[in-house]
């Protein structure tokens, strides 16, 4: 049973991510993690406990990829039932090894040794009790092992190789966690989370979708604290929240089991001081914030949302309807103020660059101020002038119908955009997501585009709107951030999260972002995370809006994901030699 439950608990936790927005259930579910691991003796079982939460976890909260399987003909819409549970596989190993350090309080707490920290163990037995009491500690989960087989163990059992580049020793006790106190427990986790979503972000280029600290976004000034530490520094935060709610429920038990308010009253002081940075945020959210001065004149901008399913996208029988529905949404021109239009990833068909009387047939849509920002595909040559590959990319048109500019997307999506292993896979039928025989080029890094007279503009192009610390040109910060996506075959869960991804990046940054997506959900997102305007899923209309200011570049805005990384570490740091002296 306690397999199962390490499973459901991040099954349930995954609630807190959008659409669902159950916050407390997330929190409720960490709490239970915490609790599971405190029972723990060998270093095996904190790796399966932590690798079953995060394989619930990710089933729940990737759900929306199977969707994604029906709109490709070359496999079979069944397999994206088999890829979700192997995908969350996967990233669950990045979780699960990150926990193995936990092995490391073991060190200074063996066996009878006396502390001074305050803590509480799973059946109420605080500091202070001498060492007869702690080898009475019982574990319901895993039995103690016997004097004679913890002889045999001894203290350096074991080494642990972790990766290709990196590996640590871990000793292994046989003891229970639950003689960690809980607030260096909670400390360690989630130093050890948050350096597990990072590392995830990168490696095999990446797939960050949808981390722990998201459920915050319910609480958006919580959020904002990632203005500081970035996203993966609000996972940490939750796992750091989850195990005040534990003490808290420990103190209380204890005051109600064995009448012993003076011992609950000192377990719930750790508590206590892990709650103090949530206290002296809320004194200090909003001081922060310090706007940009700008002489550049306010954008605006039309949003365009046409509602095409994705099954229709690519079929010629609907082209004179879907240009019908783009020239009805991006409207007239307005003599008193030039425009910035904005399409959808992937709205033009036609290769822009190699076909003069499509661009025509755009520029009629503009005024003479007027700029069209649309997502198409441009060509890539090789050497002897055949077409080698393609890139997704976004083409800037003004109204004489010349491109001014072009952006690549430069995170392509694996197994959508491109195939790893592709030559092996396929032999067993396997193709990417995206139609089309010519596979797909990664462009440059993130770019701002100079576009008079709205100012910098920087463009993410649909998935690469994920990669916190990846989506700015920090040498030249753009006025606003333009992601364009296709999230038409996102299912359900797909689109709100990735609209969550954005609003993490805008606080982040202290950009504000405008979303324009073919079926939702596009949206104008202020530069504290705000959704001002949106137009939900299946919704076939426009906005128009006046972009908001952007802010001085945040703290994470100047270092990036080295900030979180720092906090990671000191968190793990305090876990191992900090102490908590209640006399």
């Amino acid at each position: 049973m306690t397999w199962i439950f390490a499973f459901l608990a991040g099954f349930v936790a995954a609630l807190g991510l959008q659409p669902y927005n159950l916050w407390g259930c997330s929190l409720v579910a960490v709490a239970g993690w915490l609790a599971l691991l405190r029972q723990t003796q060998k270093t095996w079982q904190i790796f399966a406990l932590s690798w079953l939460f995060a394989f619930g976890f990710f089933w729940l909260g990737l759900d929306w990829i199977a969707t994604s399987f029906t709109h490709q003909a070359a496999m079979p819409s069944w397999l994206g039932w088999v890829a979700v549970p192997l995908l969350s596989c996967y990233l669950a190993c990045y979780i699960s090894l990150f926990t193995l350090p936990l092995r490391f309080l073991c060190l200074s707490f063996r066996r009878g040794e006396k502390r001074v920290d305050s803590f509480q163990s799973s059946d109420g037995i605080g500091d202070g009790a001498d060492s007869e009491d702690i080898d009475a500690i019982p574990s319901r989960l895993f039995p103690v092992e016997n004097d004679a087989a913890v002889a045999r163990e001894g203290t350096m059992k074991s080494r642990f190789f972790v990766g290709s580049a990196a590996f640590w020793s871990v000793p292994v006790f046989s003891i229970s966690l639950s003689q960690i106190p809980l607030w260096r427990l909670t400390l360690a986790l989630a130093g050890c989370l948050t350096w597990g979503e990072w590392i995830k972000s990168w490696v095999f280029t990446g797939f960050p979708w949808s981390p722990l600290g998201a459920i915050w976004l319910n609480i958006l000034p919580i959020a904002h604290i990632a203005r500081w530490i970035g996203s993966y520094g609000l996972s940490a935060l939750v796992v750091i929240a989850a195990g005040i709610g534990l003490s808290c429920y420990d103190g209380i038990k204890l005051a109600i089991e064995k009448r012993q308010a003076r011992q609950a009253i000192r377990s719930l002081l750790p508590a206590f001081w892990m709650a103090l940075p949530f206290l002296g945020w809320a004194l200090v959210d909003g001081h922060d914030i310090h706007w940009q001065k700008s002489e550049q004149p306010p954008a605006h901008v039309v949003i365009v949302q046409p509602n095409i399913p994705q099954d229709e996208k690519y079929d010629l029988r609907y082209k004179s309807r879907h240009d019908a529905i783009f020239k009805k949404l991006s409207g007239k021109s307005d003599l008193h103020y030039p425009r910035l239009i904005l399409w959808p990833e992937d709205a033009v068909q036609s290769y822009l660059e190699e076909e003069p009387l499509a661009r025509a047939a755009l520029s009629r849509l503009l005024g003479k101020n007027d700029l069209l920002l649309t997502g198409g595909d441009a060509l890539i040559p090789d050497n002897s002038g055949h077409i080698a590959s393609v890139r997704n990319s976004l083409f800037v048109l003004d109204a004489k119908g010349d491109i001014l500019d072009r952006y690549d997307k430069a995170h392509l999506v694996p197994f959508g955009e491109y195939m790893p292993f592709r030559k092996w896979a396929a032999y067993v039928g396997l193709g990417r997501l995206v139609a089309g025989d010519i596979e797909f080029t990664e462009g440059a890094q993130p770019e701002s585009l100079d576009l008079v007279p709205f100012g910098l503009v920087g463009i993410q192009i649909c998935y690469e709107i994920v990669f916190s610390g990846r989506v700015v040109d920090r040498a030249h910060r753009p006025d606003f951030i333009f992601n364009l996506s296709n999230d038409s075959w996102f299912g359900r869960s797909g689109p709100p999260q990735h609209l969550a991804q954005a609003r993490l990046r805008a606080i982040e940054e202290g950009l504000p972002i405008a979303r324009a997506t073919s079926t939702g959900i596009s949206a104008v997102i202020d530069a504290e995370g705000r959704i001002l305007q949106f137009l939900p899923e299946n919704t076939e209309g426009r906005l128009l809006a006046v972009m908001p200011k952007a802010l001085q570049p945040t703290f994470f805005a100047r270092y990036g994901n080295l900030i979180s990384v720092l906090f990671a570490t000191a968190l793990l740091l305090i876990a191992l030699f900090g102490r908590i002296k209640l006399r």
